[in-house]
């Protein structure tokens, strides 16, 4: 067994700029997360979350096409979705309350404000 916090863990980062979705990869994989699945945006996410159990979402608020806020709307509103309770953090460098409500009110689990630390 590992002493890693996130071994065995699969987490969906959904994030459209590529270099922030590679360092934070690369700091899941740190953190002993072996499966580290990638989305720049809502509709390849969705794709993830209908195909395959994800342990947890990082979801960036700021996306072209969607935001993160409807993308969580979305998947907790659709009652036959495989991962409709899956964990979903708020990546984000918004710290405005309004977003911080809106992503409330979206059943979002947490918020993490850009840069983030381990």
């Amino acid at each position: 067994m590992s002493n890693l916090p996130l071994a065995g863990q699969r987490i969906l980062i959904v994030e459209d700029v590529a270099s922030i979705r590679t360092l934070v990869a690369k700091l899941l994989e740190r953190l002993g997360c072996e499966d580290v699945l990638e989305s720049a945006d809502g509709e390849t996410a969705w794709q993830h979350l209908q195909r395959q159990k994800i342990d947890a979402m990082l979801l960036d608020y700021e996306l072209q096409g969607d935001d993160g806020i409807s993308i969580a709307w979305r998947v907790r509103a659709d009652k036959d979705l495989l991962n409709k309770d899956v964990p979903i953090i708020l990546l984000t460098a918004h710290d405005e309350i309004r977003i911080v409500e809106a992503a409330r009110k979206a059943d979002i689990d947490a918020y993490l404000v850009k840069p983030v630390m381990p």
